[in-house]
């Protein structure tokens, strides 16, 4: 089964630590950051797409990394709008209008 993990924050850390006990898991991992908190715990030496995943360019991109499911991590869009009122209920809803676009399964984490 192939993964695509969009994010590698806390809950994408987790996950991936997780998911590397299984052999026959394959996991592609994109985030904004050449360097999430997954690279810098070392959980993975690097991130296999550095890109910024929208609704908008969501399908586009699983048509090049063809997984199975997709996994989404909105810790670091939480935090980066933590400051704005009103900032974690809109990255929330970003992270839903994403999983909502995709045409594959979605999972929030």
């Amino acid at each position: 089964m192939r993964i695509w993990l969009i994010g590698a924050d806390q809950l994408g850390t987790e996950v991936l630590r997780q998911l590397k006990k299984s052999r026959v898991l394959e996991v592609v991992v994109s985030d904004e950051s050449e360097r999430p908190r997954a690279v810098i715990e070392r959980v993975i030496s690097k991130v296999d797409l550095v890109e910024r995943v929208t609704a908008v360019n969501i399908n586009q991109l699983a048509v090049k990394i063809r997984p199975d499911i997709i996994l989404i991590d909105g810790g670091a869009a939480k935090r980066a709008m933590s400051s704005l009122s009103g900032g974690q209920v809109f990255a929330e809803a970003l992270a839903a209008e994403i999983s909502a676009a995709s045409d594959l399964p979605c999972i929030l984490l």
